[in-house]
């Protein structure tokens, strides 16, 4: 419920405070945080100061705008879960889930904003790991393999 949501003033402050006590780095993670209408404004000034980001995303909601900011120098993990339009859909519940994915992902490598794409293994999709191993592989040098959480990750050698 927008209610429950702090407003952009109230994330203002709080990032404020963490500044004033050190903070630097910042994890932006949610649910999907570009959900928000003011994503790009709060994404704007919690990172305009900041040595690095993380960002979890699933990319369906990345505009030309936002991979522009997203050059900033952070992580960014774009979620993919499926190797296919149907069983990524299938999983996500939502039509038409990958293919915005997959527009999310032209967008980041038109701006220049490197990321790493996040595979997310399930019992739904595990017969095509393989595929989204190559998948992966096809978007970008690097890619991981689980949730945010897990530690489980693979990535060309530079």
């Amino acid at each position: 419920h927008e209610k429950d949501e702090l407003t952009f003033n109230e994330i203002r402050q709080i990032v404020d405070e963490a500044r004033t006590m050190g903070c630097r780095r910042w994890s932006i993670s949610g649910g999907e945080s570009m959900l928000r209408p003011d994503f790009e404004e709060i994404f704007d000034y919690i990172t305009a100061h900041s040595i690095s980001y993380s960002l979890n995303t699933n990319g369906a909601l990345i505009t030309p705008k936002i991979a522009q900011l997203l050059k900033r120098k952070g992580s960014k993990m774009v979620a993919v879960y499926g190797a296919t339009a149907s069983v990524h859909d299938h999983i996500t519940r939502n039509p038409g889930s990958f293919e915005a994915t997959m527009r999310g992902f032209a967008y980041l490598k038109e701006a220049g904003a490197g990321f790493t794409v996040q595979l997310i293994p399930m019992k739904d999709n595990y017969h095509q790991f393989q595929d989204m191993v190559k998948l992966a592989e096809s978007l970008s040098k690097n890619y991981r393999v689980g949730a945010p959480w897990l530690y489980l990750s693979a990535c060309e050698d530079e």
